[in-house]
């Protein structure tokens, strides 16, 4: 913990399979010549399942969320405005005919 960024500690324990797993990714990123401590990937693992969790607040997932019920509010008032707007259309038409 030689960072100073990381200034909360917590133990977590692994299965063998997946400390297996977390030395393979270590060990094809260093063969990359990407070299990434057990930590730094548990690190970037948390934070990736953290920026798609939808009921977490400022994610991702959360935000994506917020936007496509915007989006589909704003869809229904388009398609209102377009019913409006077409009956308005027909409705003078037939007034110009007269």
């Amino acid at each position: 913990m030689s960072n100073p960024k990381f200034t909360e500690r917590l133990s977590v324990g692994f299965t063998p399979d997946q400390v297996r797993r977390l030395d393979e990714i270590a060990r094809v990123r260093a063969r990359k010549g990407e070299p990434l401590s057990k930590a730094d990937i548990v690190r970037a693992s948390v934070e990736f399942y953290l920026l798609h969790q939808e009921d977490l607040s400022g994610s991702r997932k959360a935000i994506a969320k917020a936007v496509e019920g915007k989006i589909a509010e704003v869809d229904t008032k388009l398609e209102h405005l377009d019913t409006k707007v077409t009956t308005f259309i027909d409705w003078f038409q037939t007034r110009m005919r007269k």
